[in-house]
């Protein structure tokens, strides 16, 4: 049967460009399982939590070959294909033999974070204090990227890795790589940040209300109470519309889609056919093809709640000793504080004055801060890696955050700037200078 022209048009829309591979993940993962209550920054704690992780390569008799790998906001555990789960993992090519990755070196770990929705505990979780088990919905708590990380190292301590060989993030992975060699700098060796940044900007802060705000004005959403009835759709497929233009990039698009509108026949030439309001340009298609195919695979509240920790991440000085205030009032100093009296103070001392070079006219309201929020990285060896494309988490914030390292004496900052079109999804697409860049580094 001849497939009809529109419907192979819009086949060519997918498949006709590099695309990260994302699936809802439902089996295929371990489960470590916290029994015991567990605090959190802002204040709140949960009862107890499951994280789902999934792991590669083998694990050395000294157990110093560990590499922690931090997801995107709507990544799973499954990053790579397993035994257990042959689907292709969302970072399939840069794990594995030979790979970035090397699974004959190193023994990789990836987790669905705390707040997800494939196998950890999240909003989508039954609640131990309901007497009817219902889902927590959004009375789960209010998250921080550094109550992830506390999560993930129980997960380490329960397979007896003390120390990192590597702490490996991208996107909101990035911001989480930051937090553990913060939070534990004595256990990672090695500090990796891809697209990501120490300091949520304005403009990230923004995009991700935009999408917050559509997705809980769907009358489904019923303050996040949908489980047991119909989900908010609508509202998570235009979410995800607004996310994807952030995703990738104008130039990509004017190669792939450029005005190209929708064809029905070979007889009706684009241009020619009366315009409609429903999705007829390619890139329309595009978009309303992302929005639908996520809104069947993820979460809402979990997009709310992740999406609220990533604004919240702020590693300058001040902003961590307000939440290190927080944490104290609601459980007292636990040893987890993600700041300490002596990291806030005095400038970092340094023989010569240090010459900010940032375009961005803005930074220098709080670069000084950033730096002493940083300043625990002095010693960590680091690979900051940006995209030149990428309107979500710009160039200037991974530069800015290599600046940041060197200003507190680091002189193991290595940083990339790769200009792959794919805009912030170019840390899923370009193997070749990500992945060469990271191979390198470890």
């Amino acid at each position: 049967m001849e497939i009809p022209d529109e419907q192979a048009q819009e086949e060519r829309i997918v498949d006709g460009g590099p695309e990260p591979s994302y699936v809802k993940v439902m089996s295929g993962y371990k489960t470590f399982k916290h029994e015991e209550r567990f605090q959190l920054d802002y204040g709140s704690s949960l009862p107890r939590f499951d994280l789902a992780y999934e792991t590669w390569g083998t694990l050395n008799e000294a157990k110093d070959n560990a590499i922690l790998l931090h997801t995107g906001l709507s990544a799973s555990s499954h990053a790579a294909s397993t035994a257990e789960n042959p689907a292709k993992g969302w970072w399939e090519e840069f794990i594995g033999p030979g790979l970035a990755l090397d699974t004959n070196r190193f023994f990789v770990i990836c987790t669905n974070v705390l707040g997800g929705c494939y196998g950890s505990t999240g909003p989508s979780s039954p609640n131990p204090d309901d007497p009817k088990q219902a889902p927590y919905a959004t009375n789960f708590p209010i998250l921080s990227i550094f109550d992830m990380i506390r999560a993930q190292f129980l997960l380490l301590d329960h397979l007896g890795i003390s120390t990192l060989h590597a702490s490996v993030g991208s996107s909101m992975g990035g911001m989480q790589s930051i937090a553990a060699a913060h939070l534990f700098p004595d256990r990672v060796q090695r500090l990796v940040s891809i697209s990501g940044c120490a300091r949520s900007a304005p403009s990230g802060i923004a995009l991700r209300y935009a999408q917050r705000s559509v997705l809980m004005s769907d009358p489904n959403w019923n303050h996040g109470f949908y489980y047991d009835q119909s989900p908010p759709h609508i509202g998570m497929k235009l979410a995800r519309q607004i996310a994807t233009v952030t995703y990738r990039s104008g130039p990509e698009w004017e190669q792939r889609f450029g005005r190209q509108r929708r064809g029905i026949s070979h007889d009706t030439a684009p241009e020619n056919r009366t315009p409609v309001l429903c999705p007829d340009f390619l890139v329309e298609t595009y978009l309303d093809h992302q929005g639908e195919q996520f809104c069947l695979k993820y979460d809402a509240n979990s997009l709310i709640y992740i999406s609220k920790a990533m604004d919240l991440f702020d590693m300058s000085d001040t902003a961590l000793a307000d939440l290190a205030e927080q944490r104290m009032k609601a459980h007292g100093n636990d040893g987890s504080l993600p700041i300490s009296p002596s990291d806030v103070g005095g400038e970092h001392r340094r023989k010569r004055q240090h010459i900010w070079t940032l375009a961005n006219p803005g930074a220098h309201t709080y670069m000084r801060g950033l730096t002493r929020g940083l300043s625990r990285l002095k010693d960590t060896p680091a690979l900051i890696v940006g995209a030149q494309s990428d309107i979500l988490f710009p160039v200037d914030q991974q530069r800015e955050l290599a600046e940041c390292l060197r200003v507190n004496g680091n002189p193991l900052v290595m940083y990339y700037e790769i200009d792959a079109p794919h805009g912030h999804d170019s840390f899923l697409i370009d193997v070749a200078s990500v992945g060469g860049a990271l191979r390198g580094f470890l």
